[in-house]
């Protein structure tokens, strides 16, 4: 099975990847509007069978449910993954790997491996 973790954000969405038990850091999709973040992120979806997005809490959280809503009445299957302090060890992660700061700015992607690699680990 193929999955595609998600770390969404207003601005930047970071997508992982997975066809097995381990899940790798794959891009980082940006845009400042809601619809074509949407769109994009349909586009890439379109190449897994499972999505796997980040839930967060407060105001965030709920945009992301309306978005879970949206993917899910556009025919995919989706699950929605605790992201609580994925940033955080993504760079934590990234400084232990020698990533130079600058890279680390846009930890998107690293943060939505996490949140696909926990979901992996609990299934």
């Amino acid at each position: 099975m193929k999955y595609l973790g998600v770390d969404f954000g207003l601005k930047r969405v970071g997508l992982a990847r997975s066809e097995g038990q381990l899940a790798s850091p794959w891009k980082v999709i940006a845009d400042s509007s809601f619809d074509n973040l949407l769109q994009q992120l349909q586009k890439e979806a379109s190449l897994f069978d499972k999505i796997v997005i980040g839930l967060p809490e407060g105001k965030m959280g709920k945009l992301v449910k309306r978005l879970v809503k949206l993917l899910r009445a556009s025919g995919f299957e989706v699950v929605e993954a605790d992201e609580t302090l994925s940033s955080q060890i993504a760079s934590s992660r990234m400084i232990e790997l020698g990533i130079p700061r600058q890279k680390r700015a846009v930890n998107d992607a690293y943060s939505a491996a996490i949140i696909l690699q926990n979901y992996l680990d609990s299934i």
